[in-house]
């Protein structure tokens, strides 16, 4: 089978999705080292000047997308009122993903494992699962829990992205990374979902079981809020 460079490759592109919060593009240098990484791993190359794109963004809020393929790359921006970062509701799909995919490991246009469990569930989020029963993430989120004063949150090797939010929680507190069965977030104190879009989300109910305990959440909410307001004074 040849490999020419024009083959047809719709698997084969990878994206970034950034929060515009009045014309700025929030954690930028971060989303270029996460589709950098996306990139090597695909064999994907881009000469594009990000920065000259994202000076003529406008001055609204919204969500300012990246997409790069073999064709070429783009940005997209869609101006959005802020999403909701209000508690929600959890349940497990019965979609899995590959531990070791690298649609489950990066931010690949193959999202359609992803997205099929989101359209399935009967909840506003979903937590898909590894081959192995592990938590890997949430449909359109990274994941964290807390038994006690312990953090806990999937490894990469679970299937999870690495996260531009998550990245930015785990450099600032003790968490506990690794491979963990979906019957561990039934004895969590404390679950919490984190994106780029959204932030950090507090989830309300686990499979029909009740949290209320937001401390934590709330405690990383303001330091997210004080990193992202020192972002908009530069």
């Amino acid at each position: 089978m040849s490999k020419n460079k024009g083959e047809f490759a719709p698997w084969r592109g990878v994206f970034e999705t950034l929060r515009l919060v009045n014309g700025v593009p929030l954690f930028m240098a971060e989303h270029l080292e996460e589709l950098g990484r996306a990139m090597e791993a695909l064999e994907l190359t881009c000469d594009f000047n990000f920065g000259q794109a994202r000076a003529e963004l406008p001055p609204l809020f919204g969500r300012w997308r990246w997409l790069v393929t073999p064709e070429g790359t783009r940005t997209f921006f869609s101006e959005e009122d802020p999403a909701s970062a209000e508690p929600v509701a959890l349940s497990v799909s019965p979609v899995r993903v590959g531990s070791c995919n690298w649609d489950a490991q990066y931010k690949t246009v193959s999202y359609l494992s992803h997205f099929q469990a989101w359209k399935m569930a009967l909840t506003p989020e979903v937590i898909l699962l590894n081959e192995h029963g592990h938590v890997a993430s949430a449909s359109r989120a990274n994941i964290f829990w807390r038994v006690g004063e312990r953090l806990y949150t999937p490894s990469r090797d679970s299937g999870c992205r690495r996260g531009v939010v998550r990245t930015f929680v785990l450099k600032r507190h003790k968490i506990k990374i690794g491979q963990f069965p979906s019957s561990d977030l039934l004895q969590a104190d404390e679950i919490f979902l984190t994106n780029s879009m959204k932030g950090i989300v507090s989830v309300s109910e686990m499979m029909g079981r009740s949290l209320r305990d937001y401390s934590c959440a709330d405690q990383l909410r303001q330091e997210y809020a004080m990193a992202v307001a020192a972002q908009l004074r530069r």
